[in-house]
């Protein structure tokens, strides 16, 4: 399984797993990013690689980034 790409604005991540490509709901809990994937929540950023990119909103524009971990 790996995080492709993690969508902060709209509260989702794009997961693929198994050769299929995933759209899975994220939440903050305790300051970490969650996403859920078959009924599970996983922590993020055990499953993201070094070119894995992130949407979030800058003063008030939407910017698309690498992530940092």
């Amino acid at each position: 399984m790996l995080v492709l790409g993690i969508n902060r604005v709209l509260e989702w991540a794009q997961v693929t797993a198994g050769g299929r490509n995933y759209t899975c709901r994220t939440r903050e809990i305790g300051g970490k990013l969650f996403f859920r994937f078959k009924k599970h929540w996983y922590h993020a950023m055990d499953f993201t690689s070094e070119l894995t990119t992130e949407l979030v909103s800058k003063d008030g524009e939407i910017v698309s980034r690498m992530l940092k971990k």
